[in-house]
């Protein structure tokens, strides 16, 4: 036979190198929230009532050496275990109906954390217990050449305990998974500093992810301590949200939720994607600037997780389960903006609709594709503005209250030249002909739109200090906060004036109130730039409102009506500068 002929019998080759291959996929994408969410969505799967996680730690607690995941779901048949830790091969592969399909994400999961894989089971209506393992070193020597399923006597003793209910009783069936060997789960390590801020992602992404299922009874426990649910569009009810607010008379259980916006279903393809827009409870955004870390009442509220790593992040749920928790490009209008920490965006599809959020076989970095992307997006401008605007509103809201309450934010020294100069000054004659009772009536009405609390003595307090002010002095200012494009406000009584500014007009929403803002802060606290847009801005703002006056006079007819408003505008205008120039010796 030459160099040239073919033997009879073909050359042949395995489809893979397996110790190889397992230590390729090592790196397949998993972090540590997703990878731990394999086993939890198993034990699901099994119908578990009860999931504990539980990590053991190296001697100088820098490393853990083992992850154990705990159940009391079905178990699985001892035949079918050594199967399970097959790669591809999963009793729901290619389904649609839970949450696994490819049959991978348990293997992948563990492999990449760790260098062994252990699962212990005692199947429902039976007493025998399973075990069996995968371990890359003992694959890469040739110890273990394929996967075997053997009876045992009981759970590892060590893990006991892990395995019966609240009671001490042991599970009547269950499952448990055991990532041994882990080298890749330290302090510094590859994710993340700290092995304590490790656990408390893992924490808040198992609240999050499994939000519906904790809020239908699942009992997660990590570290020994149930996980509660964390929902970011604030619709489930929290624990720690109702005990915190329970013993509050003037916080109802509805103002502990969050207000739905809008919601929807979008048809693709003859299924529903469900799409909801909400803002968190308002006494969680009570005021501008609190950045989600503070309630109403000052009280720190960050496990709430509403702070800025949430801002324009959107939540997607496959089959009531996250996979997704993060910012999608170019859905929001406008892109992400101030106070979208506080909107929560929630879609919720079946996981029929995989391939148009390109689900992978981990579930984690899904993206909607173009034809779903556009409809969500078309969608959320009207919900999104809507919700920025309450969210605003609010704010608005808050903070003419909080001046009403205040009336000191005005300068002391305004007030004294006002009232200096009015010793002097000419009595106004606008609405002389008031009696004593009309007067009072048109005081109480003036108030009643301040929407000043009855509730409680400060609000008394308040109403009593408008009612003196007014009384005692020759003009009056104050906050009001009303719908329509009017400056201000005036009410004339005998010959005094009470002038209220609306806050929502843009004047004072983004020239006056910054100004106020800034003038309350310490001077050292104001950078160079800053104080210089502040200046550029009053500068312009005060330009423009000449520019609007004199384009209200060239809307009448008649301009020469108002030769007198004119000149008695500039006197008064001289008189109170004056005065305050000699009070502040400027």
């Amino acid at each position: 036979m030459t160099d040239l002929q073919i033997a009879d019998a073909p050359f042949t080759s395995d489809f893979i190198e397996v110790d190889k291959a397992l230590e390729s996929m090592r790196d397949s994408g998993f972090d540590l929230t997703a990878a731990v969410g394999e086993p939890v969505d198993n034990s699901i799967e099994a119908h578990a009532t009860i999931v504990r996680i539980e990590p053991r730690y190296s001697a100088n607690k820098s490393h853990i050496t083992d992850l154990a995941f705990a159940d009391n779901g079905r178990g699985i048949e001892g035949d079918g275990l050594a199967r399970v830790l097959k790669m591809g091969y999963s009793t729901r592969y290619g389904q649609r109906a839970g949450l696994g399909r490819f049959g991978v994400g348990l293997k992948l999961a563990a492999l990449s954390v760790g260098r062994r894989i252990e699962v212990y089971t005692k199947p429902v209506g039976q007493e025998k217990y399973f075990h069996a393992y995968m371990d890359l070193d003992d694959i890469g020597t040739g110890e273990q050449t394929q996967i075997e399923s053997e009876e045992v006597d009981a759970w590892p003793s060590e893990y006991a305990d892990l395995m019966q209910n609240a009671n001490g009783e042991p599970f009547e069936s269950g499952t448990l998974v055991l990532w041994r060997k882990i080298d890749r789960l330290s302090s510094g390590g590859t994710y993340g500093e700290s092995l304590d801020k490790k656990l408390a992602d893992l924490r808040k992404f198992i609240s999050r992810a499994y939000r519906r299922f904790i809020d239908q009874g699942l009992q997660v426990y990590l570290l020994g301590k149930p996980v509660t649910l964390h929902d970011p569009t604030f619709l489930l009810d929290d624990p720690r949200i109702i005990k915190q607010y329970a013993k509050r008379e003037d916080i109802s259980a509805d103002q502990t939720r969050g207000v739905v916006i809008e919601e929807t279903d979008l048809k693709i393809d003859g299924h529903d994607v469900h799409v909801v827009v909400t803002v968190v409870p308002e006494i969680f955004r009570h005021r501008s600037g609190t950045g989600g870390d503070t309630d109403l009442d000052n009280r720190d509220i960050r496990e709430f997780q509403i702070n800025q790593d949430n801002e324009g992040r959107i939540s997607i749920l496959r089959n009531g389960r996250e996979i997704y928790y993060d910012i999608v490009p170019r859905m929001l209008p406008a892109g992400v903006s101030r106070g979208d920490r506080y909107i929560g965006v929630e879609v919720s599809f079946p996981a029929e609709l995989d391939e148009y959020f390109q689900v992978r076989h981990v579930k984690r970095g899904t993206e909607p594709v173009d034809k779903l992307r556009n409809a969500l997006r078309t969608w959320l401008q009207r919900p999104i503005r809507a919700a920025r605007k309450e969210i605003r509103k609010h704010w608005s809201d808050v903070e003419v209250a909080e001046h009403a309450v205040e009336l000191s934010r005005r300068s002391a020294a305004v007030q004294q030249a006002v009232d200096q100069a009015e010793q002097t000054s000419p009595r106004g004659q606008a609405g002389l002909n008031l009696t004593p009772a009309q007067e009072s009536e048109v005081v109480e009405k003036i108030i009643e739109d301040l929407d000043i609390a009855d509730a409680d003595a400060d609000g008394a307090e308040v109403k009593e200090r408008v009612r003196t002010q007014i009384a005692s002095q020759a003009i009056t200012l104050l906050d009001g906060n009303w719908p329509g494009k009017e400056l201000i406000e005036l009410d004339h009584l005998n010959g005094k004036v009470v002038l209220r500014m609306n806050q929502r007009h843009p004047f004072f929403a983004h020239i006056y109130g910054p100004l106020r803002d800034a003038v309350a802060k310490p001077a050292d606290e104001l950078d160079a730039s800053e104080l210089h847009s502040l200046l550029r801005r009053a500068v312009d703002g005060l330009d423009v409102l000449f520019f609007a006056y004199a384009k209200a006079e060239n809307m009448q007819r008649d301009p020469e009506q108002f030769d007198d408003l004119r000149t008695y505008w500039g006197q008064h205008a001289h008189a109170y500068i004056k005065g305050l120039m000699r009070i502040e010796d400027i």
